[in-house]
């Protein structure tokens, strides 16, 4: 019984190792059999990952690059600069380096297809896989995001633009007899005087100098004593108002700044991005741009002294002017272009008008220190200033290119009015280059005189005394408005609002 029993249980015993024995055998057959798939389903789970990853940042830089597109649209670049902003963004900045970038200005598809104020940019490259491959699968993965960004109006339309986002230093003598001497400027827009300042429509002013935001908080790059919006009161009321303030640095003080929307919440806006200039297209009068106004007859020099009130009217025409220095008399400009070159070899002054009784209706004068300006020819170097600013200096104490005494008898300032005419409603184009203040003074002797239109330099200084009512807009480097009495600007047509860019798809 007992050996029988032991026969039973060695018996057991290997049964049992041999089931082990196939039952490892079976298990390897089914690692072997399962491998590829479970290498497979690993593979996918990890490139599937990887590759939403790798989206989602191809998303990201998508958005940037439509983004910063934008951007540069707003200022007015070309369409390769728009590419080759938003290929550096991709590239660059979010560091695909093989991603194909394209660029639709106008979108071409979606909501906003055919909008130029839009741009579509198309992120496309192959991402490898890294599993998937191993087990016979797709070698690499194609990545393809869209966005759309454009800009969209953020303000009224504007009836001051001031530029320079860092002006130089300089001062302003005396203008004997009607303006003492000002000291050094101390702010891209100053407001000094007696009285109030009213700007209907928006400001935008792209001084970086620091100061206050809308909260009392900093804003803006520090600049000893120098402020991007300064308003200096000499009287409790003194203070400017306006419908939209937008400043890229900070004000002096906030609560000396107002609002004429008695729905803002805010009275203006600090910290924002620079607007583009609004004439930067605007081309230096040749007679190939418009020959119906601009001429090219020489016309010299002109020191005009006549006898006021009763004196015969002296009549200037068209042309090209070295300088025109009205003392007094009874002055018609006829309508149209007057290019003046030079400088009165007295005053330095180029376009002096400070007495007399002054009809200029229908005009544009195209201030240039070039002095072989020419537009029958080449514009050269007029044309080639565009965009760049002039090298930057200490600029001491300037004379100004235009000294006009608008309160004279009754005397009439009033742009060239001519829709066929790039320059239409244009009263003053300075050369760009051309840092020379434009000084405009309203003493009201007898009688309001008129200043309409739209005063340009974009690198130069403007300084608005007085008082009264202006039908008139200002795009300039810097600007000081001295209030004698209180001051109104108040165009009937505006500069273009600003506009700040959205990624909308």
């Amino acid at each position: 019984m007992h050996s029988q029993q032991l026969i039973n249980i060695s018996s057991s015993k290997f049964a049992r190792k041999t089931r082990e024995k196939q039952r490892r055998g079976k298990v390897l057959v089914l690692l072997a059999i399962l491998l590829p798939s479970l290498c497979g389903m690993i593979g996918l789970v990890m490139d599937t990952g990887m590759l939403l990853s790798e989206h989602r940042q191809a998303q990201h830089a998508a958005d940037a690059a439509a983004t910063a597109a934008a951007m540069e649209k707003q200022q007015g670049s070309t369409t390769a600069e728009v590419l080759a902003e938003a290929t550096e963004t991709v590239r660059v900045h979010n560091q695909i380096s093989s991603a194909n970038v394209t660029v639709h200005s106008p979108p071409t598809s979606g909501p906003y297809a055919g909008s130029a104020k839009h741009v579509e940019v198309i992120v496309d490259y192959e991402l490898p896989t890294f599993f998937m491959h191993v087990v016979g699968g797709a070698t690499s993965n194609d990545i393809r995001c869209r966005a759309v960004a454009g800009f969209e109006p953020v303000t009224e339309g504007a009836s001051i633009v001031v530029l320079d986002p860092n002006p130089d230093n300089f001062s302003l003598g005396a203008l004997t007899p009607i303006l003492p001497p000002l000291p050094a400027l101390l702010g891209g827009v100053e407001v000094l005087g007696l009285g109030r300042v009213q700007v209907h429509g928006a400001m935008h002013v792209n001084t970086e100098w620091g100061g206050e935001d809308e909260y009392g908080l900093p804003a803006g790059v520090v600049k000893p004593l120098k402020k991007a919006v300064t308003c200096t009161p000499i009287v409790g009321l003194t203070k400017l108002q306006t419908e939209d303030l937008r400043i890229v640095g900070g004000v002096s003080n906030y609560k000396h700044f107002g609002t004429l929307n008695p729905e803002a919440d805010v009275p203006f806006h600090a910290n924002r991005l620079p607007v583009p200039d609004p004439l930067q297209h605007l081309a230096p009068p040749s007679i190939s741009i418009d020959s119906a106004n601009v001429s090219a007859t020489m016309q010299g020099g002109r020191t005009i002294i006549g006898i006021p009130l009763i004196g015969p009217k002296i009549t200037l025409n068209p042309g090209v002017y070295e300088w025109i220095d009205v003392v007094s008399g009874r002055v018609e400009f006829r309508p149209g272009v007057y290019i003046i070159r030079g400088k009165s070899p007295i005053t330095q002054i180029p376009l002096k008008v400070l007495a007399g009784e002054v009809d200029a209706e229908g005009v544009m004068f195209y201030i240039t220190d070039n002095s072989s300006y020419n537009p029958a020819g080449g514009t050269f170097p007029d044309s080639a200033d565009g965009e760049t600013d002039p090298p930057h200096q200490d600029l001491g104490n300037l004379l100004p290119s235009a000294l006009i005494n608008i309160g004279l008898l009754g005397s009439s300032f009033k742009p060239l009015n001519d829709p066929a005419s790039p320059y239409h409603d244009m009263l003053i184009f300075q050369r760009r280059h051309d840092r020379r203040p434009i000084v405009l003074v309203q003493e009201t002797l007898l009688g309001n005189g008129q200043y309409s239109g739209t005063t340009y330099s974009k690198w130069g200084h403007v300084l608005l005394a007085g008082l009264g009512d202006y039908d008139a807009r200002f795009v300039c480097g810097t600007m000081r408005m001295l209030a004698i009495l209180d001051l109104d600007i108040n165009p009937s047509t505006l500069l273009p609002p600003a506009e700040d860019v959205f990624l909308v798809e």
